[in-house]
């Protein structure tokens, strides 16, 4: 894994260039790889930055402020070394997809579940990879909003997806006399036109913040790391399929990848 983990910086970092007039941007700190695998076969690989903190989507940085209400990740998919669907696609997909589940023990806003599919209620799929969630797709800038980014501009990056997630919770949405836990299973889906969809890994992770009571409220929050998973979490299944705020457009295999459709 640590050969992988070197392998994607080399990459993230000989891919910073756009032109001669580009600035070298930063390069794509790794914090986890998780493989991806197809039929018993590791194809991709599902990587998710090192964490930063951030307060209320403003004053990003490595290093947590007392003022720090959430957390930010970059996450991307390398279905190949040049982050495109063509070459070794061995999954045949046609498109590759990131689909998140977040779970809460914050308060609700109206219509929210404390586990739910992480996309806003006007979605007509489920997927984080689309606007106004920020993404993007092969070569790509990171998003515009840089305030709640750990670096400046928009730096360079390639990957088949990628998301850009800054989920925080105020102290005014913590319930008085309990921790703030948030919890995301982030997975991969591979999407074929004429056949199921599969699910071939995901990865969970999230942030606390403890409660301290009087007019101390809750304490900045601490990242509760990445475990890799080759398959969703049954959280996350019955989620997708008890989902009233979202409608699923597309059928969906639930099997492990190398119990799927025979092509």
């Amino acid at each position: 894994m640590q050969n992988l983990r070197s392998a994607l910086i080399t990459a993230a970092t000989a891919s910073l260039l756009l032109s001669p007039s580009t600035v070298i941007a930063e390069e794509l700190l790794v914090g986890k790889a998780c493989p991806v695998s197809y039929q018993q076969e590791n194809i991709d690989i599902l990587v998710f930055s090192k964490e930063w903190y951030h307060s209320s989507r403003d004053n990003a940085s490595y290093i947590a402020s007392d003022n720090a209400t959430g957390v930010g990740l970059e996450i991307h998919l390398f279905a190949n070394k040049a982050g495109h669907l063509t070459g070794d696609n061995t999954a045949r997909c046609d498109q590759y997809r990131l689909l998140q589940v977040r779970s809460t023990t914050a308060r609700l806003f109206d219509g929210e579940s404390a586990v739910q599919i992480d996309v806003p209620d006007e979605f007509d799929n489920p997927f984080y990879d689309n606007a106004p969630l920020e993404h993007g797709y092969g070569m790509h800038l990171t998003p515009e909003d840089d305030r709640d980014k750990p670096w400046s501009g928009r730096p360079t990056r390639a990957s088949t997806v990628a998301i850009y997630d800054t989920p925080y919770v105020s102290d005014a949405y913590g319930v008085e006399g309990k921790n703030i836990n948030v919890q995301f299973e982030t997975c991969v889906v591979c999407e074929q036109e004429d056949r199921y969809d599969t699910l071939l890994a995901c990865g969970t992770w999230g942030y606390t913040r403890d409660y301290m009571g009087g007019s101390t409220g809750w304490t900045e929050p601490e990242f509760t790391g990445v475990q890799c998973n080759a398959t969703p979490s049954t959280t996350f299944q019955q989620a997708l399929i008890r989902s009233h705020r979202v409608e699923y457009a597309y059928w969906l295999d639930w099997r492990t990848s190398s119990q799927a459709v025979t092509r």
